[in-house]
């Protein structure tokens, strides 16, 4: 575990510091805000793989939940509705763990936002704080209601953000509590999530 939350650090140290107020300039695992999604997956696995839990009734964007490639598990590639081009404006990438212990994820979580610090200078870092979630939440995200969140965000000049997250999922709910049964299995995770300026007012709009 140690080496792959260094390999995270290290990709997030190749970031040039003087276009660091830009999120346009951070990568997961080389995909970017503003990038076409079709650089890294197919029209098809995109359509495919849309998620009606993830895409706020489909009023203007979509959500693909797409298979990991190297250090994540998966991704949640948002895009809006009516673009052929399927621009990114939002992206989450996961990292899971059976019992991920919740001191060890929490210690790697101050570890990646030290060194987002460092990137992003001119950001405003939130305190990190922890939450569960409601338990009406799987209504628009997969999440069980006696799961538990722990957090803090970059914010960008601009709106955008950058949030870190370690989920604990409650592993004795049901298989009907929740439809992240059979995505992602109930695992807990360490999540990094880059959320374009445009995307975030519109989440703000919908109050989520």
């Amino acid at each position: 575990m140690k080496k792959i939350f260094f390999l995270i650090i290290l990709v997030l140290s190749f970031q040039t510091l003087s276009l660091a107020d830009n999120i346009r300039y951070f990568q997961i695992e080389g995909m970017r805000i503003g990038d076409s999604a079709l650089d890294y997956f197919s029209e098809s696995q995109l359509e495919n793989n849309e998620q009606g839990w993830h895409n706020y009734s489909y009023k203007e964007y979509s959500t693909s939940f797409m298979p990991g490639k190297g250090i994540y598990n998966w991704f949640l590639v948002s895009y809006k509705n009516d673009d052929d081009n399927f621009i990114i404006k939002a992206l989450a990438a996961g990292l899971e763990k059976n019992n991920f212990n919740t001191k060890e994820c929490n210690n790697n979580l101050d570890v990646v936002a030290l060194d987002l610090s460092e990137i992003f200078k001119n950001t405003a870092r939130e305190e990190k704080k922890s939450y569960k979630l409601k338990a009406d939440a799987a209504r628009i995200y997969p999440f069980t209601g006696k799961s538990t969140v722990t957090s803090l965000s970059f914010n960008f000049l601009d709106g955008a953000k950058i949030i870190l997250a370690c989920y604990n999922m409650d592993k004795e709910a049901k298989e009907n509590d929740s439809f992240l049964t059979s995505i992602l299995n109930q695992n807990d995770s360490f999540r990094i999530e880059a959320r374009s300026s445009a995307f975030v007012n519109y989440l703000n709009n919908l109050n989520l």
